[in-house]
Formats: structure tokens, C-alpha cells, sequence
């Protein structure tokens, strides 16, 4: 019983903590109060976290960046509803709401509250859902990255 909890714990931290260096490229871990779907890939020196945004609910954008500054941004864009995992071509290209941001060491960056109202662009047409997309570019002599998506409808908006 105590191998299977330790088992547990064990997978929960790996799942829970992931980071890419500049030689590999993993992604990060999104976690929600309400079960909202989330896909995570990755590209040389980027992670990337696609959120299904039906809820609308509030978001908060936490990790760090050693040895440099990086690049993330955010964008709510309408997806094809019933298609999940989504699959880039199933995102529509208008972006009804982008925010970008430097940052350098540890961040901690809440949701911008215009990205409800841009979710609610997609919940107007038929067939479609509001997509968060996250992207985490590593800048030059950047070694290491993290980024964790948190969806919750508990946390604070804030700019």
C-alpha cells in the first residue's frame, strides 16, 4: 500500500513540474477548477499549451526563465467545438483578444480581463468554442523555461 502512494506522489510531481532546457523542449502542465481540456506540445525552444476557454473563466500564467528573458504570449481564438485534442488546422486564424509579455527570471502573469468578452465571440457562433493558446518563446542565452496554465473561476483577474 505505501509503494502504491509513494508510486503515486511520484507521477503526481513529475506531471506536476515539467521544464524544458534549450536542447529539449517540454512543455507545461495546466491544471483547472472546473475540468477545462488542455493539450500541451513542444517546439525547439517554445512550450505551447492550448486550452479548451468555454468557461471563460479566469487564468493565471506562472514559471520562469533562467539565464535570460523569453517571450510569452497569449491569444483566445475560436476552435472547432468536438474537436479535441484540437489540432492547429482546427483553430480559426482571427484573434479576437493577444497579450504579450517579457519576462525573466520567476513570473507570475494573471489572465487579462478582456478575454472573456473575445471567448464570448466564438460561444455566438454555431459549431465553434473559445480557444486560450499559451506560448512561451526562450530568448537568447535562455537556458531554461517553465510554464505552468492554470484555468480556475476562483482566482482574481488582474492585468
Amino acid at each position: 500500500m505505501r509503494i502504491g502512494i509513494a508510486v503515486a506522489l511520484a507521477t503526481a510531481l513529475l506531471c506536476g513540474v515539467l521544464q524544458f532546457g534549450s536542447s529539449t523542449g517540454q512543455a507545461a502542465v495546466s491544471t483547472s477548477s472546473i475540468s477545462a481540456k488542455c493539450f500541451t506540445y513542444k517546439a525547439a525552444r517554445s512550450s505551447n499549451t492550448v486550452c479548451e476557454y468555454r468557461f471563460e473563466q479566469p487564468f493565471l500564467l506562472t514559471g520562469y526563465s533562467k539565464g535570460g528573458s523569453s517571450s510569452l504570449s497569449y491569444t483566445v481564438q475560436c476552435g472547432e467545438d468536438g474537436s479535441w485534442p484540437l489540432k492547429t488546422a482546427a483553430i480559426d486564424r482571427k484573434v479576437w483578444f493577444r497579450r504579450s509579455f517579457t519576462v525573466k527570471g520567476n513570473f507570475k502573469l494573471y489572465g487579462g480581463d478582456g478575454a472573456p468578452s473575445a471567448a464570448r465571440h466564438c460561444a455566438a457562433a454555431q459549431g465553434k468554442a473559445p480557444v486560450l493558446s499559451v506560448t512561451l518563446k526562450m530568448g537568447r542565452g535562455v537556458t531554461k523555461t517553465n510554464l505552468t496554465v492554470r484555468l480556475d473561476s476562483s482566482l482574481p483577474w488582474g492585468e
